[in-house]
């Protein structure tokens, strides 16, 4: 932080004196003017508006005692250092009384006692910046508690309305404001993979952005709705020309619009009221801006549902919360694409692809929540589905993105910690490998390692040789594909990686004590009685 400081005395050798006894660059200080009486000193303070002043006692006209009653009147937080000789002690009394921070004696001017007081001058400067800083934290969450009660048609006192406004320089002659709604697109996503207070931090940010780019305080006021909505309150200053005003809140929305993208990977639609010549009707045109937003949700809505195509089911999401409870994604790429997979034309194309692709991110979050992963890299990929063009095959790849590298996540989680670094990553291969049947040899070539080392290493760890553990994987995925029951029993050895249906039956039985048939009737009836 660097201040402003002024000097103020009729002698040029004083003034010279106090520029060459402190470094005021490496004190924070600029210099920011001088002049050689009082009446000097009152236009400067009024044009260069300085934060300290350095007064002499004694010079012709308007003296310092004049001049500090005068200046502390008129700003009682500006700081003034007196300057004295024996003879105006007097004045620096009556100075001190009115407010002055030190005095200093002329004949013992030096860089020790002047660089004594500007630190504590700075001192009282940096305690007054952190009031002001304070204050007006607390104004801006007055002035949102204030607009966010109006909007939301809280009975509110007006005149607290117009006079927080009016007290914050929003008040010109003959007013003008313009109300912008901001409203993000995939806010159910947001809830669904953020916890309660990584989601309150996530949409402070939000507000910060929508705050920066209206211009901050105390000239745009920004306050969250609900439901990833968020009002802006801007001030049209002294600008009379609609058309200036119009252009200049269309980079505002452009500017937010762009940094939303840039910073958060959000979309977001804005809309922008008409210019509001009184807060009495700031109500009426956010709830107009509302119906809007509204609509066009509505005019969505019903396109998506004018389609007769692959939504995501309760049986799909089951099957997703399966594949991902082994870590396989192989499986969950299946399933997204059988979604995914119908060809649409035209608007209702972009439309339910749109509508599909967050649903199953918005799935893929829940998962990650559940296993307590965070999953904040997820919204980054949403942005892909807002691009103009977006191919089927595009958005069927950014998703299954997603569901990969969450079964990467989940693969880890899953592993003990016991295990050796080998051990760990030879457990990860074949959970995403058992349907190649992917061999000893084939994962030590992967892992670097000879294949009688990993053989030892897996047998020492585990208890089980590497076959043993490649096939109890693909057994386990087995039992959960069997309580889903959407894949035919004659089919399912293929999904696993077995060669034939009978082998399947015979390693299954051999594993569980009973054949495929018998273990998902058994595992039914008693999740029915």
């Amino acid at each position: 932080m660097e201040w402003k400081i002024a000097f103020i005395d009729d002698e040029p050798l004083v003034r010279n004196h106090l520029r060459s006894l402190v470094e005021w660059e490496k004190e924070g200080f600029m210099i920011c003017g001088e002049a050689g009486d009082g009446l000097q000193a009152v236009e400067l303070v009024k044009m260069q508006q300085p934060d300290v002043v350095i007064v002499d006692m004694s010079m012709p006209g308007m003296n310092g005692l004049e001049l500090t009653r005068y200046l502390l009147t008129a700003n009682p937080r500006l700081k003034v250092i007196v300057l004295s000789s024996y003879d105006s002690f007097e004045y620096v009394r009556g100075s001190l009384s009115y407010g002055a921070v030190d005095y200093l004696l002329k004949h013992r001017l030096t860089s020790e006692t002047l660089s004594a007081v500007v630190g504590k001058v700075r001192s009282q400067l940096q305690e007054q910046e952190a009031e002001l800083r304070v204050k007006e934290q607390a104004d801006i969450a007055l002035s949102r508690s204030i607009l966010r009660d109006h909007l939301m048609g809280v009975e509110i006192d007006r005149r607290l309305l117009v006079q927080y406004f009016s007290d914050h320089k929003w008040s010109i002659d003959k007013p003008r404001w313009v109300l912008m709604l901001v409203q993000l697109a995939h806010y159910d996503v947001l809830t669904a993979r953020l916890k309660e207070q990584e989601l309150i931090r996530y949409l402070r940010s939000v507000t910060d952005l929508c705050e920066q780019a209206a211009g901050g305080y105390p000239w745009g006021c920004t306050v969250a709705m609900d439901r990833g909505r968020w009002a802006v309150l801007l001030s049209c200053g002294k600008e009379r020309s609609e058309n200036a005003v119009a252009q200049w809140i269309a980079a505002k929305s452009a500017r937010l619009e762009s940094s939303l993208k840039l910073y958060m990977n959000l979309a977001a639609t804005i809309l922008i009221s008409p210019i509001i010549s009184s807060l009495d009707h700031s109500l009426e045109a956010y709830q107009h801006l509302v119906k809007q937003v509204e609509g066009q949700a509505r005019e969505s809505a019903r396109a998506g549902l004018s389609v007769k195509g692959p939504y995501v089911t309760i049986g799909h999401e089951k099957r997703l919360l399966a594949a991902m409870e082994a870590a396989d994604a192989q499986e969950a790429v299946e399933i997204i694409k059988g979604i995914m997979g119908v060809e649409l034309q035209g608007q209702e194309k972009t439309v339910l692809q749109e509508k599909v692709s967050a649903e199953l991110v918005q799935i893929a979050a829940k998962i990650a929540r559940k296993a307590d992963i965070s999953a904040d890299w997820m919204v980054e990929e949403l942005s892909i589905f807002q691009r103009p063009g977006l191919t089927n095959e595009q958005a069927q790849t950014a998703v299954c993105g997603i569901y990969r590298r969450l079964a990467q996540e989940l693969q880890r989680l899953n592993l003990s910690t016991d295990h050796s670094r080998h051990v760990r990553q030879a457990l990860q291969i074949i959970a995403a490998r058992y349907r190649e049947g992917i061999t000893l040899e084939e994962t030590a070539e992967l892992l670097g390692i000879t294949s009688s080392y990993l053989s030892r290493l897996v047998k020492e760890e585990s208890g089980r040789t590497f076959t043993e553990l490649l096939t109890g994987q693909r057994i386990e995925r087995g039992k959960l594909l069997l309580l889903e029951g959407d894949t035919p029993l004659k089919e399912l050895h293929a999904k696993l990686g077995f060669s034939s249906y009978s082998y399947f039956i015979r390693v299954f039985k051999e594993v569980t004590g009973e054949t495929p048939y018998v273990y998902m009737q058994r595992t039914k009836e008693r999740s029915d009685s």
